[in-house]
């Protein structure tokens, strides 16, 4: 969930949780990008473009914020988890969800080869201890498990029973996931969030509108229904030019952020989005807050300028 300085050998289908901590020590951060439910064709390209442009991930969100649901979760997520390969598919769920989906735990283990991922938001009940078969979902997803920070201490501590001796470490102590929500103090929660995951990864859904000039990223939000639902940009997430990204994705990243996963607004040139949502990734982990961004190189020689007339 890593678009990042560092080349694709790091991450891939074992992505786990260990991977996004050594990220986030590193100083980098990784970028991944959710599917609008209006439209699976769009979802299916926007996995494949995220896959070539080495971002962490692709997610569905179950039950959709605009769109209709899955009518084939599991048929959906494997073809998410192909097509974005080496990125990793993921399943933001909403807790009430936690029993259905723990009938899927076999086939949460692996899509095309690569690890699925599943956060979890709303804001419950969630289940204290897990019983059943959401354990065997829990311990099929392991390290790729993210919790809102309330559970974030691990259902296991929570319902008193301590872990297995042989059990990994990343399934009793998942990460941190921080919804979205239009009336969210994005920086506040994102700090109380890294409180909470004490060096765990923290995942943060924000909304994103990036373009050449502001005047574009402002077109990109007008009459964007998503937007409307989460929040702007300006307020939940990225927004402006790539400079203006990179130095807010640089804030969440040095208040404890490790993966923001991306909420994006339609646009007929998704690619250019995309690519421009890579840059963010790669910019935010050079920038301190505060800082200007780098000086644009020089151009080529002999480019622009009045050049002197012929004698």
């Amino acid at each position: 969930m890593g678009g990042s300085v560092r080349s694709s050998a790091g991450r891939g289908p074992g992505a786990d949780a260990t991977t996004l901590a050594t990220r986030r020590v590193d100083g980098l951060l990784a970028l991944s990008v959710v599917a609008d439910g209006r439209s699976r064709p769009a979802a299916v390209q926007l996995a494949r473009l995220s896959g070539r442009l080495q971002l962490a991930g692709v997610w569905w969100r179950e039950p959709p914020l605009t769109g209709p649901p899955a009518d084939d979760l599991p048929g959906l997520l494997e073809a998410l988890g192909s097509e974005s390969s080496p990125a990793v598919a993921g399943l933001i769920a909403d807790a009430r969800m936690l029993t259905d989906l723990s009938g899927m735990s076999a086939g949460f283990r692996t899509v095309q080869g690569s690890s699925v991922r599943l956060a979890v938001c709303g804001s419950g009940p969630f289940p204290q201890p897990w019983p059943g078969r959401l354990a065997e979902l829990r311990d099929a997803l392991g390290g790729r498990l993210a919790l809102p920070p309330a559970a974030s201490a691990g259902p296991c501590q929570d319902a008193g029973e301590r872990p297995d001796a042989d059990q990994p470490a990343a399934a009793s102590t998942p990460a941190v996931f921080v919804p979205v929500r239009p009336d969210r103090e994005l920086d506040a929660a994102v700090s109380e969030a890294a409180a909470a995951a004490a060096g765990r990864p923290v995942l943060v859904e924000v909304a994103v509108s990036v373009g050449r000039t502001s005047a574009e990223a402002s077109a990109r939000v007008d009459g964007e229904e998503l937007f409307a639902l989460i929040g702007h940009p300006r307020a939940q997430g990225l927004f402006g030019t790539l400079e203006e990204c990179q130095a807010a994705a640089a804030r969440l990243l040095h208040a404890g952020a490790t993966e923001l996963v991306c909420y994006l607004p339609r646009s007929h040139d998704l690619p250019d989005v995309l690519a421009q949502l890579r840059a963010i990734s790669i910019g935010a982990g050079a920038l301190r807050p505060g800082d200007p961004p780098s000086a644009p190189p020089p151009p080529p020689q002999g480019w622009g300028g009045r050049r002197p007339r012929a004698s």
